[in-house]
């Protein structure tokens, strides 16, 4: 029942937030726009990504972003995340917070489609000493592409970095160094 009502309820939030769209404010249909005669705020647009799982294994991220448009087809921006994990497995149950920031640029291309960049910077638990006492910074450099449409994006980013300490699992599993990212995107 939990899982039903959170997923029901995290699927009806960005349904409802990617509406608040007229068009994709990152990459609209009127590439022939003159950026130069907006003022500052209307060339931003904000977003980003949310994740909720939860179980035996308990995984919420929230990632909101803030882009700033240069030109019709290349934005630049920063981001911020924050992560909670459990894992019940053991006992005590293992806890953790994720928190950092990124910067990112990114390029559209054809119509919908984006080629993606980005440097995030990460503190985590040391996931290389048991007990995991003491906090590092891991950096992870993503590059990758997506599609980008109604104020909603699916990315799928390479992980260039590999470091140790990454706390992320791939899309494919621990060894992966691909992710997939869905999110949403509108104006200010």
């Amino acid at each position: 029942m939990t899982y039903k009502f959170f997923t029901t309820s995290a699927l009806l939030l960005v349904f409802s937030l990617s509406s608040l769209s007229q068009y994709d404010p990152d990459y609209g249909d009127d590439d022939s726009q003159d950026l130069s005669a907006l003022h500052f705020k209307e060339r931003l647009y904000t977003g980003g990504n949310f994740w909720a799982n939860f179980g035996t294994f308990t995984n919420v991220e929230i990632s909101p972003m803030l882009g700033y448009r240069l030109t019709n087809s290349y934005s630049v921006g920063i981001g911020a995340k924050y992560n909670y994990f459990s894992d019940r497995r053991f006992n005590p149950a293992f806890t953790s917070s994720i928190y950092g920031g990124s910067v990112f640029t990114r390029y559209k291309f054809f119509r919908n489609f984006i080629a993606h960049a980005e440097l995030e910077m990460l503190n985590t638990n040391d996931f290389n000493t048991i007990p995991s006492t003491r906090r590092v910074w891991v950096p992870i450099g993503l590059v990758g592409g997506g599609y980008t449409a109604n104020g909603f994006q699916i990315l799928a980013l390479y992980d260039l970095v590999d470091d140790p300490n990454n706390p992320y699992l791939g899309t494919f599993g621990a060894d992966s160094r691909l992710y997939l990212r869905v999110g949403f995107l509108f104006n200010l």
